[in-house]
């Protein structure tokens, strides 16, 4: 009887660890989302290509330093990426246009994009 009700504390503990680890990250993606979105941000917008998993780029960008969130935008995937230092583009459109770029289906397709094009740019 000892055993279970540990067990089951242990389970509670675990349970209640999760959520807070959850409700956590997504507290911190929904300021990054009304960071980047607020008037005068220095976010860069690219259109991910269709096909193409966000989350990818999201992760590489991640890896040099900046922040990224993916979203969806009048049934185009982009990406938003906080770029507060104007130097900083280049090397953004750099990690965009290097990163192994997997396809949803996970077969092994890979999609290049070529030149990196950002909205404001367009």
């Amino acid at each position: 009887m000892l055993v279970a009700a540990m067990i089951l504390i242990g389970l509670l503990v675990l349970g209640a660890v999760l959520v807070w680890a959850i409700r956590r990250l997504t507290i911190d993606e929904a300021a990054t989302d009304t960071r980047l979105h607020a008037p005068g941000s220095h976010a860069l917008a690219y259109n991910v290509p269709t096909g193409q998993d966000p989350a990818v780029l999201v992760s590489a960008l991640k890896r040099a330093g900046f922040t990224a969130i993916g979203e969806m935008q009048a049934g185009t995937e982009r990406l938003l990426v906080d770029c507060p230092n104007p130097d900083d583009r280049a090397t953004v459109r750099d990690v965009i246009e290097h990163e192994r770029h997997t396809a949803f289906e996970n077969d092994g397709t890979e999609i290049y994009v070529g030149h990196v094009t950002f909205e404001d740019e367009r």
